[in-house]
This record gives C-alpha cells, sequence and structure tokens, in this order.
C-alpha cells in the first residue's frame, strides 16, 4: 500500500477526520536571531503581524496534522530584507561556514546543541528534543575549493559558482513526529533553548532559525 495512503487511514483512525479532508501541505515559521538565549517560532497567522513572503501560517479555521518537523537556517544579505530576497534565500541544514561567515552569523552552530519544546494548550507535546536531531551535513557541499589550477593540499581560493549541498531525499533535514492535531485557535508554545546567551546577527546581514511542519492540512475545519 502506499506510505501516504497508509499514514492518512492512520491519522483518521487516531483523529476521526475524514481520509478526504487530509491534504498533503506544510507549515513553515521563521524567526530572526539578535542575541538571545530562546528561540521561538509562531505557527499561527494570528500571532505574526508582519509574515516574511516564505512564511506559511495556520489560519484561525484551520487544522494541521504533524508528521514531521525541520529546523534550518537561512541569511539574507540585507538587514531589512525584502520579499524577493526572502524568496531566493536558501535553507541550509547545517552551519555551512561559508554561508555563515560573519563574526556573529557564524555562531548559528549554537542552535544544533539546543533542545525544541513544543507545548499545545500547556500540555507538552515534545517536552525537550535534541535539535541536533535535524542537522544534516551533505557529503556533496557547496563551494567545494577548486583545486584545477592548484594542488590538492595547496588549492587556489576560486570556488565552483554553480556548487550546491547534496540534498538526498524530500524529506532531508526532517524527523517523523507521532501525528498530532493542531489548530489555529490553540495555545502553541514552540521554541529552542541554547542554554546561554548568543548573538548571531552581523552589521548586513540577517540570520534566521527555520521550522518546518509537513503533514495534513484541513482547510475550514472549524466554520
Amino acid at each position: 500500500m502506499n506510505s501516504i495512503v497508509s499514514e492518512k487511514k492512520f491519522i483518521q483512525s487516531r483523529t476521526g477526520i475524514s481520509y478526504e479532508n487530509l491534504s498533503a501541505s506544510y507549515l513553515r515559521a521563521e524567526t530572526e536571531l539578535t542575541t538571545t538565549s530562546s528561540i521561538p517560532f509562531y505557527l499561527q497567522a494570528g500571532n505574526v503581524t508582519t509574515p516574511t513572503a516564505t512564511e506559511r501560517l495556520l489560519n484561525l479555521n484551520d487544522q494541521f496534522v504533524i508528521t514531521h518537523l525541520f529546523v534550518g537556517l537561512k541569511q539574507v544579505g540585507s538587514n531589512s530584507p525584502t520579499a524577493l530576497e526572502h524568496v531566493l534565500a536558501p535553507v541550509y541544514t547545517w552551519y555551512n561556514p561559508l554561508v555563515f561567515s560573519g563574526t556573529n552569523a557564524g555562531n548559528v552552530d549554537a542552535i544544533y546543541n539546543g533542545s525544541l519544546s513544543f507545548t499545545i494548550n500547556r500540555k507538552e507535546f515534545i517536552p525537550e528534543f535534541p535539535v541536533r536531531s535535524f542537522l544534516r551535513i551533505p557529503a556533496s557541499q557547496s563551494n567545494t575549493l577548486d583545486v584545477s589550477s592548484g594542488t590538492a593540499t595547496t588549492p587556489t581560493s576560486t570556488y565552483y559558482a554553480a556548487g550546491q549541498d547534496g540534498f538526498d531525499n524530500g524529506l532531508y533535514g526532517f524527523y517523523p513526529q507521532d501525528p498530532t492535531l493542531i489548530d489555529g485557535r490553540q495555545t502553541l508554545d514552540v521554541s529552542i533553548d541554547l542554554g546561554a546567551n548568543v548573538s548571531f546577527n552581523d552589521d548586513g546581514t540577517t540570520v534566521y532559525a527555520v521550522m518546518e511542519a509537513r503533514g495534513y492540512l484541513v482547510v475550514n475545519a472549524k466554520d
């Protein structure tokens, strides 16, 4: 049986939501990183005044069944990113030092030593989960040194302009979760605890933590 069919049938048995009302979808929340010891994520549209162009948030009357979670990083070369700059900014599954190269931006590896918590209506869905579980350092990495005009031990300082991080499959960087139903009216508290204050933002760039939830959307479930 197709894995999506099996998953939807299981969710139907657990939640009572009709199979036909489950549409494969995702949520995405982004948090600008400055200096902080805690990184909150806001998954509901009602809690975000000005969402970025790449966020996908839960509307008030919608329900969503989470099956997989992801935490990643992105950097925009601007202090006040435009919608186009957000759309063009790739999301990374690791602390690529050739991307996050500023004095403070280079601190993003601290995120992978943090712990993620997720509370729904004051009930713990995820009490404490290691963010390191989302870390994926690809075997094929972006901007690999081009040694064609140097040697293996003394490469030139040029890079492959078209080099990209490897991305093995559609769930690369995601971690499976017990299917969990949330909606736009609940109190959702999602955050990463870093354990200490960390500075991330450099002048001329803006760094974001990105959280994505994969699963199934139930549109207008609460008219």
